[in-house]
């Protein structure tokens, strides 16, 4: 005999979970996370409407569905300190990730080709600052560039 004993929710989907299991159990947290995530990609209206606790959130999440948020808050524009903080707080997001999968995803958006050029004066500041330099990526987009000029 099985007995089950819980409390029915509805979440939106999760499309993968990167989480450490704990005995084959994913941790409740992760799930709160993924959820307070979806909740904020869901609200975003822009970095002004966003208070600092949930700049640090994005910034410290690791998770990956922030990513587009981040893209489109790189083309926001203020000139206030409070904006300046809270961007630059957003971008440290690249600082916590992976080494391997910063690089991945900002010089794949390089690569894209509705690149911004805030998009990309951001995307060049976070590679040098975070120290994500990668030449073979570097290498393929310029000769990306120049295919693209030369047309």
């Amino acid at each position: 005999m099985i007995t089950a004993i819980g409390t029915p929710v509805l979440l939106n989907e999760i499309k993968h979970i990167l989480a450490e299991a704990v005995g084959g159990d994913i941790d409740g947290s992760v799930i709160k996370n993924k959820v307070k995530a979806s909740l904020i990609i869901e609200r975003y209206t822009g970095i002004y409407t966003m208070d600092n606790a949930t700049a640090e959130f994005i910034a410290t999440s690791r998770l990956t569905e922030f990513v587009p948020l981040l893209f489109k808050a790189m083309n926001e524009t203020g000139e206030d300190q409070e904006f300046k903080d809270r961007q630059a707080t957003l971008f440290r997001y690249f600082d916590f990730l992976d080494k391997d999968q910063a690089i991945a995803i900002l010089y794949g958006q390089l690569l894209s080709d509705d690149l911004t050029g805030a998009q990309f004066k951001i995307i060049c500041k976070a590679i040098s600052s975070s120290n994500l330099i990668d030449y073979d990526q570097v290498a393929v987009s310029v000769l990306r560039t120049t295919c693209l000029i030369a047309q």
